[in-house]
């Protein structure tokens, strides 16, 4: 059986009994072969049917959508979202990953796995408005990549806050050199979410439509610590059950070319 890669936090894996309980009762891990990046050509009819299936499991109770789940170790994004395409599978959303880690008997599912979610998350450094163009740029093994996101007119001048869009509502576009372009072709699949923390590691309470920490930094047992970087920032969300704090880490600082697991529906 294939584990799937732990994120850079610095901690190890330690599969206890209960993961393999776990693994052999919901879990379906499948090993996944490199893919080359896709351009955007998602048919209106497939769209729909993945919209669709958002909002069912959105409904559903945690467990349940537990066992619909098939989890694809050692992705990177871009091969993440190959995968879907080619599947026709929905990439998990933050919000529901939340109510697995948080809500069901059987945390242990995610315990020892780092997995993108499909809630894609875009923001500035603190202190820096949205601008005509937001370049997130990094590097990974010595190569540079970048990807960058012409802002909506009607989120520029914007501080303090992120933007949020969901799979399949975008694309990541490769037009070379490592260089990628978010493509969103419905703008009002492009959420606002104001007062998104300017630091990384607090504990904050979280919004409800995507799970995504917000407001005045405090720590209580219903809280959510997450971790961003001091940069602008586009990437998917991670979720990393291989804590101490079990599943209450929203991770928006891995770099898109990292390989993590990712959990995906048909």
């Amino acid at each position: 059986m294939n584990s799937l890669q732990h994120a850079s936090h610095g901690r190890k894996d330690s599969t206890s009994p209960a993961v393999l309980m776990a693994r052999r009762r919901f879990g379906r891990f499948k090993p996944e072969e490199r893919v080359s990046t896709r351009r955007a050509d998602v048919s209106g009819d497939e769209l729909q049917r993945l919209r669709d299936l958002r909002k069912m499991i959105r409904d559903m109770k945690p467990e349940d959508v537990l066992n619909m789940i098939t989890v694809y170790p050692k992705l990177n994004v871009f091969e993440a979202l190959a995968l879907a395409k080619r599947e026709g599978a929905l990439i998990v959303p933050n919000v529901i990953h939340d109510r697995i880690l948080n809500e069901t008997r059987n945390p242990d599912f995610f315990r020892n796995y780092s997995v993108w979610t499909g809630t894609m998350i875009i923001y500035e450094s603190p202190g820096k408005v949205f601008e005509e163009t937001l370049v997130h740029v990094w590097k990974h093994d010595k190569v540079q990549y970048s990807i960058s996101f012409n802002i909506p007119d009607k989120f520029r001048g914007n501080e303090g806050c992120a933007l949020v869009v969901e799979h399949p509502d975008f694309d990541l576009v490769h037009i070379g050199n490592n260089h990628y372009e978010l493509k969103v072709a419905d703008e009002n699949m492009i959420h606002l979410v104001d007062h998104f923390p300017s630091v990384s590691g607090e504990w904050w309470q979280c919004e409800e439509l995507f799970g995504i920490p917000t407001g005045s930094s405090i720590f209580d047992s219903d809280k959510r610590q997450l971790f961003r970087t001091s940069n602008s920032h586009i990437s998917l969300l991670v979720r990393d059950g291989a804590d101490c704090d079990l599943g209450r880490d929203v991770d928006a600082y891995d770099g898109p070319s990292d390989r993590l697991g990712v959990a995906v529906i048909k």
